[in-house]
């Protein structure tokens, strides 16, 4: 483990083409699935990629942090929600073709993420399927704890599927257990906590569907 790490930092810091592709070799060896033309840029983490496939055509731009694999849930307090939308496995993150991933953003895919083909996530996008709960709501006048060091914290815990030609905007978050669906917007500092159909433009907190993202279309 140590050892790798230290392998993995220059990988990871080298700049421009070299350490693209130095990236890019590095990774088609460890992710589930990686691409034709994929880029890799600097500082860029990615967590248990052997959970992680990704498209042909895809950038995964400066700092991003990429994080999949089942974890235990024995004990978890709080909801596990399913999606139907989702058909990949628990833990696993599929990023598709034709996508680019601005600086700074994070995934965390420990419940499932799909994202699918021709999309942009702008800089500073969250997405996590594994969430704390403010309350308990199996017991909402039990005092519960912010942090995964304590027993008594409280987790939402679903997969996300966001389909294809989808753009989320700057400082975007995406919750557990949300499909957004083909051809939909979701406007800058949006907190999306709920589900919407396709051609939808998404906005405020908590996001609602001010109107159809593309006129004379469902």
């Amino acid at each position: 483990l140590i050892l790798n790490s230290i392998i993995l930092y220059p990988i990871t810091y080298i700049p421009g083409w070299f350490g693209n592709n130095l990236r890019y070799f590095y990774y088609k060896k460890r992710c589930k699935y990686l691409g034709k033309k994929v880029r890799i840029d600097v500082g860029v983490v990615i967590n248990n990629p052997e959970w992680i496939s990704i498209g042909d055509n895809t950038w995964i731009d400066k700092y991003v942090l990429l994080t999949a694999g089942k974890i235990k849930k024995d004990g978890l307090r709080g909801r596990i929600k399913d999606n139907s939308d989702f058909r990949l496995k628990e833990g696993e993150l599929y990023i598709g073709s034709n996508v680019h991933i601005a600086p700074f953003c994070i995934i965390q895919a420990h419940a499932g993420v799909f994202i699918g083909n021709n999309l942009g996530l702008s800089s500073g996008v969250k997405i996590y399927s594994f969430s704390n709960l403010p309350v308990d709501p199996n017991a909402p006048s039990e005092e519960i704890f912010f942090t995964p060091m304590r027993r008594e914290s409280v987790y939402f815990f679903a997969p996300i599927v966001i389909k294809d030609n989808v753009g989320i905007a700057l400082n975007s978050v995406i919750l557990p257990g949300v499909t957004i669906g083909e051809r939909s917007f979701v406007a800058p500092f949006s907190v999306v906590i709920s589900s919407f159909k396709s051609n939808s433009y998404i906005a405020g907190n908590p996001a609602t569907r001010i109107k159809n993202r593309f006129l004379n279309r469902e």
